[in-house]
Formats: C-alpha cells, sequence, structure tokens
C-alpha cells in the first residue's frame, strides 16, 4: 500500500511539473482588409506540431511549451505571419490577403498542388466572385475571369446553355464544351430541355454554393482526364464546413433585368409609306403583277385612334428577380459539415419566360481516427424552365411563330394586337385596303399576344448529384482514396400550342408529353504516396475509374383537339403519335497514372498517362498522356547575387506538350450499322438506316504550351503570360460514299484536321492595401488564331444554314485555310441612291446591282 501511495504521489509530482513548464496562450485573427475575425486558421508554435485552429469568431486557446519563441499563423488566401510570444499570455494576429499566394491549394485531377508547384496552364477563380454576380449558372459568370475562357451567352432565354469554350473551337461536328468536374465527380453538360425553355444542369449548381473553381486549359493540366480533356478541364469545389461553432449565413438580392438595344423598327406611317413604294417598284419591274390600284392605308380603331402597334412592348419586359441562401457550417476536429440552401426566381426580358431552382446542398466528412475519413455530399435541386414558344430571332423562319424576337420585327404595325371587340386579333386583320395581294390581312400573321396567353413550351428538371468516399491513410506518405458518385436528371416536357393561332393551327392544336431519365455513376479509387528524401520530394499517383451512363426518353405527341377547351395532353385528341423516344448506354474504363517531382522547390518535372477504353467507339483503347516542366529561377544562387530578388518574389519559366482527346457529342451507337422499322410488299421488315465504322475513334489533340509567370511586391502583383498551339487531328466528319459502294449517303470517319494557337496574358494585382481597404485588379487577354487544314475527301466546304434548308439567312462555312464556321456573306455596297436598289460585290470585287426578280430567259 505505501509503494502504491508512493508511485501515485510521484506520478502526481511529474504531471504538475510537466503542466507547470507549459503555459496557455489565447488570443484573436483577423483580417487585415476588414478587420473581421477569420475562422480556420493554423495556428502553430514554431518549430513544432503543436498547433490548433480558430473558431468561428476567429479565436484560438493552445498550450505552449515554456521555451516556446513564436507563434505561426496561415491559411489559405491569407500570407504567413510569425509572431513571438514573449512573456504575454495573449497574442493576436492580422493576416494579409494574397492576391497570388504561392501557397495557396489549386484542384487538380484527382488531387491538389500548390499554385507554386503547378507546371500547366491553369486559372482560379473564387467562389465569392462567382456568387457576385447573379446568372443562373456558374459559368455565365467566369466571362472575363480567366484567359483563354470565352463564354457566350446565346439568347437572351433564361437558362439557355451558353457557350463555354477554352482556348477556341476544338472540333468541327463535336462538342467544344469543356470537362466538368464537381467535387471529384464527372458532371453532365449540354442542354437537357426538349421544349422552347431553356435547359442548362450546369444550373443546378447554386453559385453561392462554390468554394473555387480552376480551369485546366494544358495537356499538362488536363491529360488526366484523357479522351475527354481536349476542350479543357474545369474543377469545381463546393464549400465544406470548418472548425468552429455552427456559423449560419443568409444573403438575399434583387434586381431587375431590361432589354436594351432593341431593333428600331418603322411606326405604322412610315411603314406604310415604303410598302407603297415597293408596290410601284415591284409595278415598275414587272407590271401586271397585280392590279396598279393597289395601295396600302393606315388604319384606326374603333374610338378612331390610329393603330400604330410597337410589337416590341408586347414581347419584352423588364423582368424582376430574386434570389436566397441561407447556410450553417461548423464542426469539430473530428467531424465538419455545410447545408446550404437556395431559393432562385427570375423572370426574363421575354413575357412568360421564367426560372425558378429551389436547392440543396449537404457536404460531410468525419475522421473516424488517425487513419480513416469518411464523407460525403448530397446535392438536391428542383427547377422550372418556363416559356411560351421560341424566344430567340431565328433566321430562316419567314412568318413562323418560331422566334418571338423576330415577330417583333416582321409583324407589321398597322395591325393591332386585339380587335375593337377587346378580342385577341388571330386573323391579322385591321391592315388596310389591300387590294388583291392580302385581302384583309397580313400573310402568315401570328400575334405574340394570343401565342403568349395561350401557348406553353415548359420544361421541368429534377437533379440530384450525390457522392460518399472513403480515405485511408496507413502512414502519413500514403493515401488510399475511394469515391462513388451519381448524377441523374429527372426532365419533364410539358407543350402545349392551341388550336386556333400558331403552329398549332394546322392541327387543329398540338400537346406534347415527354420525359428522359440520364443517369450517370462513376467509381473512382486512387492510391497516392508523397515522400521527400533530402531535397528530392516525389508524388506518385495511380488509380482506375469507371464510368456508366443511360439514358431513356418516351413520349407521346397528340393533334387534332375533341374540345377547345383542353389544354392539357391528357385530354382529348384524335392523333396520337410517339415522341421524344430514345435509348443509350456507354461505359468508360480508365487507368491513369501522374508522377510530380521537385528539387529544392527549385526545379519542377511532371508527368501523366491514362488509358481509356470507350464502348461507344470501333477502336475502342486509347492512351493520351501530358508532361510538364518548370524552373523557378529566384531560387538560384545567381538570382540573389543580382538583387533581383528586391523586385521578384518569384519567377517561373515553365512548357508541357501532350496528347488528349474529344468524345463529347459523340452518339452511343455511331460506331454501329443501324436499322429501322419499313414495309416489304405490306409485310414488317428492316430498313438499312446508316452504315458504321469499326475503325472510329477519338478526336486527338496534340497540346504545347510555354511560358512564364511572375510576381513582385511580395506576390502583390502577378503576370502571367503562355503561348500556346493544339494540332488537332482525327477529326468526326461524314464521309460521302460512291452509290457503288451500297452504303446509304456517307459513314463517319476520322478524316478532318486544324489547329489553334494562341497567346495569354493576365495580371493580377493589388495596388492598393492600406488598412481596411484593400483595392484589387485584374486584366486578362487572350489571341487565337483557328484554322482547318483538311476535311473529308473530296469534301470542300461545310455550310450549316441558321434557317430551313438553302433558305438560311446566316450560312456559316467551314472550308480548309478558314477558321470553323466563319460567316460566310456577300459584302455590301450600301444602296443605290437612284434606284434604291441594294448594291453587294462579287467575287472579282465589281459592284452588282441587286435584282430581286429575274426576268425568265426566252426559250
Amino acid at each position: 500500500m505505501k509503494k502504491l501511495l508512493r508511485s501515485l504521489f510521484i506520478l502526481l509530482f511529474v504531471a504538475s511539473t510537466v503542466a507547470a513548464q507549459n503555459r496557455t496562450i489565447t488570443g484573436t485573427v483577423t483580417s487585415k482588409e476588414d478587420g473581421l475575425p477569420i475562422p480556420g486558421v493554423s495556428v502553430k508554435v514554431k518549430g513544432t506540431n503543436i498547433g490548433a485552429s480558430t473558431t468561428a469568431n476567429g479565436k484560438f486557446t493552445l498550450s505552449v511549451p515554456a521555451n516556446a519563441t513564436a507563434l505561426e499563423f496561415s491559411s489559405i488566401g491569407f500570407g504567413t505571419q510569425t509572431v513571438n510570444i514573449g512573456s504575454s499570455s495573449t497574442v493576436n494576429a492580422s493576416l494579409s490577403s494574397d492576391s497570388k499566394d504561392l501557397t495557396e491549394v489549386v484542384v487538380t485531377g484527382y488531387g491538389v498542388q500548390k499554385r507554386g508547384e503547378i507546371t500547366g496552364s491553369t486559372a482560379s477563380v473564387k467562389g465569392a466572385d462567382i456568387a457576385q454576380r447573379p446568372a443562373q449558372s456558374f459559368e455565365q459568370s467566369l466571362g472575363g475571369r480567366a484567359a483563354g475562357v470565352q463564354i457566350t451567352v446565346p439568347s437572351g432565354l433564361l437558362n439557355a446553355p451558353p457557350v463555354f469554350r477554352i482556348r477556341g473551337v476544338n472540333s468541327i461536328s463535336l462538342s467544344s464544351q469543356p470537362l466538368i468536374v464537381v467535387d471529384g465527380v464527372v458532371m453532365q453538360t449540354g442542354n437537357f430541355s426538349g421544349s422552347a425553355a431553356g435547359g442548362n444542369p450546369l444550373a443546378s449548381i447554386n453559385p453561392n454554393d462554390i468554394e473555387s473553381i480552376d480551369i485546366g486549359k494544358d495537356a499538362a493540366a488536363t491529360a488526366i482526364y484523357g479522351s475527354r480533356a481536349a476542350n479543357g478541364v474545369v474543377f469545381i469545389t463546393t464549400k465544406k464546413g470548418k472548425t468552429g461553432a455552427p456559423r449560419v449565413s443568409y444573403d438575399f438580392y434583387t434586381g431587375w433585368n431590361t432589354p436594351t438595344r432593341l431593333p428600331k423598327t418603322l411606326n405604322a406611317t412610315q411603314y406604310t409609306d415604303y410598302k407603297n413604294i415597293a408596290v410601284q417598284n415591284a409595278l415598275a419591274i414587272n407590271p401586271g403583277s397585280f392590279p396598279a390600284t393597289t395601295k396600302f392605308n393606315l388604319n384606326y380603331d374603333a374610338n378612331g385612334n390610329l393603330i400604330d402597334t410597337d410589337w416590341n412592348d408586347i414581347i419584352y419586359r423588364t423582368g424582376v428577380s430574386q434570389n436566397h441562401n441561407v447556410s450553417i457550417s461548423g464542426g469539430t476536429e473530428s467531424t465538419k459539415y455545410y447545408l446550404g440552401a437556395g431559393y432562385t426566381d427570375q423572370q426574363g426580358i421575354i413575357q412568360k419566360n421564367d426560372f425558378k431552382r429551389a436547392n440543396i446542398l449537404l457536404n460531410v466528412d468525419s475522421k473516424i481516427n488517425d487513419y480513416l475519413t469518411v464523407g460525403g455530399k448530397l446535392s438536391y435541386s428542383d427547377e422550372k424552365n418556363l416559356a411560351a414558344v421560341s424566344s430567340g430571332s431565328q433566321a430562316g423562319e419567314a412568318y413562323g411563330s418560331a422566334g418571338l424576337g423576330r415577330l417583333a420585327l416582321v409583324n407589321a404595325p398597322s395591325v393591332a394586337p386585339y380587335l375593337n371587340n377587346g378580342a385577341l386579333n388571330i386573323i391579322g386583320s385591321n391592315l388596310g385596303a389591300m387590294g388583291s395581294v392580302v385581302p384583309g390581312g397580313q400573310a402568315g400573321f401570328n400575334n405574340p399576344a394570343y401565342l403568349l396567353e395561350n401557348a406553353r413550351s415548359n420544361t421541368f428538371f429534377t437533379h440530384v448529384q450525390s457522392n460518399a468516399y472513403v480515405q485511408v491513410n496507413p502512414f502519413k506518405w500514403l493515401n488510399l482514396r475511394s469515391l462513388y458518385g451519381i448524377d441523374n436528371i429527372l426532365t419533364d416536357n410539358d407543350i402545349f400550342q392551341p388550336p386556333l393561332h400558331g403552329d398549332g393551327q394546322a392541327n387543329v392544336g398540338n400537346a406534347f408529353g415527354t420525359f428522359a431519365k440520364d443517369r450517370s455513376w462513376t467509381w473512382t479509387n486512387t492510391i497516392q504516396a508523397s515522400q521527400t528524401f533530402s531535397n528530392h520530394s516525389f508524388d506518385i499517383l495511380l488509380g482506375n475509374e469507371q464510368q456508366r451512363r443511360t439514358g431513356l426518353g418516351f413520349g407521346i405527341q397528340r393533334s387534332g383537339l375533341s374540345d377547345l377547351a383542353y389544354t392539357v395532353v391528357q385530354a382529348g385528341f384524335t392523333t396520337n403519335n410517339p415522341s421524344g423516344g430514345y435509348l443509350g448506354e456507354n461505359y468508360l474504363l480508365s487507368f491513369f497514372g501522374r508522377l510530380n517531382y521537385d528539387y529544392k522547390k527549385k526545379y519542377f518535372l511532371s508527368a501523366n498517362i491514362r488509358q481509356d477504353e470507350y464502348s461507344s467507339l470501333g477502336e475502342k483503347k486509347g492512351i493520351f498522356y501530358g508532361f510538364s516542366a518548370g524552373w523557378e529561377i529566384t531560387k538560384e544562387d545567381f538570382w540573389a547575387s543580382s538583387g533581383l530578388n528586391n523586385v521578384f518574389s518569384s519567377f517561373k519559366i515553365r512548357g508541357s506538350h501532350g496528347k488528349v482527346g474529344n468524345i463529347s457529342g459523340i452518339g452511343d451507337f455511331d460506331a454501329n450499322s443501324t436499322y429501322g422499322s419499313g414495309l416489304f410488299g405490306g409485310a414488317p421488315s428492316l430498313v438499312f438506316n446508316s452504315a458504321g465504322n469499326n475503325t472510329l475513334t477519338w478526336e486527338t489533340s496534340k497540346k504545347t504550351d510555354v511560358g512564364f509567370n511572375f510576381g513582385v511586391l511580395k506576390e502583390r502583383l502577378n503576370v502571367e503570360f503562355a503561348y500556346y498551339r493544339s494540332n488537332i487531328d482525327g477529326l468526326i466528319l461524314r464521309v460521302p460514299e460512291a452509290p457503288s459502294t451500297g452504303l446509304p449517303n456517307n459513314i463517319l470517319a476520322n478524316v478532318g484536321s486544324m489547329y489553334n494557337k494562341g497567346v495569354e496574358l493576365t495580371i493580377n494585382g493589388a495596388p492598393v492595401q492600406s488598412g481596411s481597404f484593400t483595392w484589387n485588379s485584374s486584366f486578362n487577354i487572350n489571341f487565337n488564331k483557328n484554322e482547318v487544314t483538311a476535311l473529308a475527301p473530296g469534301l470542300t466546304q461545310i455550310l450549316a444554314l441558321t434557317g430551313s434548308g438553302t433558305t438560311g439567312e446566316s450560312p456559316n462555312r467551314t472550308a480548309v485555310g478558314y477558321p470553323v464556321g466563319y460567316l460566310y456573306v456577300v459584302r455590301t455596297g450600301g444602296a443605290d441612291p437612284a434606284t434604291g436598289r441594294r448594291i453587294f460585290y462579287d467575287q472579282s470585287g465589281r459592284a452588282v446591282t441587286y435584282q430581286h426578280i429575274v426576268p425568265a430567259v426566252p426559250t
């Protein structure tokens, strides 16, 4: 018993002695720019692994050894600061944000890297910068944020997928849309709408939930994704929880969208005058084409007021938008969480064009012990994309209702949207005396007021994205990770075209009800080892990935309303036809690896390789690669001795080369011969539709990139320059086949080629950092040249008309020696002041007077 008491006394004495040798330090960490507390800051005793993190209010408590002299404070996006402890028990820190912190972590394929160690061409955008620009989808806010990234919104239609390109057009027949990777899982992209409304699946990501966006542009940054990397890769990281007490955030904004710079149209008086001049000119060219007494007159309503309709007022509006976001985040050292919810209600500049989204995001990460970490994500979005009919101004549609914007241009101002009795005008009357041309009305009149009130073309989305991961760290230098993710989109299209007017008139009403299920799952397994031996650092990644996508669509088109009061597809119709049917499936199996090496953080080497096997191709297997090197000159002794280190805080020269592929837009069965149903002698049979090609494979891009980047004034100013060239081969085109082959029309083959080359310049800086005021500026510019170098044998050009058949008004032409899809038009010379006829220039540059009616050649 005495021995036991003696042992307890010694143990307590030792423990009290150790406790007496430590002391407790408390403090608060704030931002130097705005004075606000910074949560999640790492606080460590200098030279040790003893540390803690700040709470949501920026406070920390840390037990430090008696011989501790200083604390180190660090956080992503802020510069590292060292503060001496002295004899004080309170140590506060004020961190300055770095415009381009070299220790900032950048998301790359299947991992992260410090910015200062990257040798590929990348660009990063903070989530806060995206959230400040209200938009339906995040990519609309990327415009102007990164060099070489081009975002073009094709129309004023809400949630229409924007044209998203990185370093130019990378294909003629396939998509140039970059690969989108959200929290490690590839996301489905494209236009999933089956109606006149928008259908961008990327809009399911609430911009307020985005932590960062990193963009890979060259082969070094993208080759780890192999056959899908030719168009670039965009890595999106959503917000996660940080250690500390629960932190609740709510923000709200409202705004207005007003159409500007609408085309000016003639008023009723001007329109009537010009139409009468046109009548006289037509009679002069072709006498007897219609009675000489034909004349357009002004019209008046029942109250004697001149009918002078500005159709822009009927079609356009000032749209009101509102957005609500709320989130709660926090956690302990072992478990962290983020829960965000949002609601968006936006009105477009076109009447009846609305976008509504309700979404929720949950991210949870839990460290079970020192060796095991698990986590997951659940994202749910419910969207309504509403429209009446097509909203754009579509060329080649004549007087069709396809394009409300076009109706504002072609409808006569002498026609009233409403009749004298207040009913909607659906016959184009009130136009005035027109002789025998169009008695009593406008030819092909479509009243947008009627269509906006009675027609609809809506798409509803349910979008679920989820993933779960398990990460095992048996040693500090070894990481094993398995990630499984899904991306499921359910689409419901509801279209009604009224029977009395518009596109549904010929069929006495049309109703469409179509449904689609597009599902994708991805399973990724990686093993990563990171070690430093003396001055040599290695990071090795090996992995396997599988992805399967399935698509199923079905629906019905019904026409011939039995009762004009019906407006839904379930009502009584006389004719039923299938609509929106499709069935597809593809599978991608991949193996990949990466090696990153550096010596003294001075010389950097990186290499990526990936083998893909894709079910939709004839030649299914392909190998893709990328390698790069970098040299941080400021680490050299001669640099310091020259005094340049007093100006440049960093200066890196880098270069990369590699081969990547493109399968975005390849059909699931494009490599196979297909058959359709038909009749032979009255009996059911199969009809040969298209010939397959068992050698069809990926389009490939060989990319070369060289450049440099440097920072001055301790990274307050950063400059990045790059020259790039991408040689694209194996472009998939339709090759015409001779009738003697017995093949229908043409087959798909890898026959074309082209290139992109250009330069990029990016300048980021914080010219003013004074107290609580910081001024950040950014500038970027890009010059890109695209040229087609080969098409299919015997094919000299590819014409894409924006209208129907050969009547398109704006043909785009693709030909050898020219860019893809350049505008192919006649150069105008204005109008002949004597006759009013249009003058244009022919191929030889000779001025030619336009003749609308060409006299017949005598026989």
